[in-house]
């Protein structure tokens, strides 16, 4: 377990499962395992991606090409999808991120 998440791959195995495959509803994991909707929603999202690589806590910066990042940017500021949907089809590790490069473009 890393200092980041409280949580270990295990656990987050659990709850992607319980979410994935039984059906719970993300509000009854959040009352249960007391963690954010988004926190959820991201383990989710790499778990899809990956496997259980994307639950794993990464010791290294993911580094993005020029025109992903732009691309990105681009896609959201022109309404063509929410920040989830965004990262989503980009694989960007965060909101965070994306959030960065949209404050970077405006400025």
């Amino acid at each position: 377990m890393s200092k980041r998440s409280p949580k270990s791959v295990e656990e987050k195995l659990e709850i992607v499962n319980l979410y994935l495959e039984k059906g719970k509803s993300i509000s009854s994991l959040i009352r249960e395992y007391g963690v954010s909707d988004t926190t959820i929603r991201t383990w989710v999202r790499k778990y899809k991606h990956l496997g259980i690589a994307g639950l794993r806590e990464s010791n290294t910066w993911t580094r993005y090409s020029k025109e992903i990042k732009e691309q990105a940017v681009q896609d959201y500021l022109s309404g063509r999808g929410s920040l989830e949907t965004i990262i989503e089809t980009y694989y960007i590790s965060s909101g965070s991120v994306l959030e960065k490069w949209l404050k970077q473009t405006v400025y």
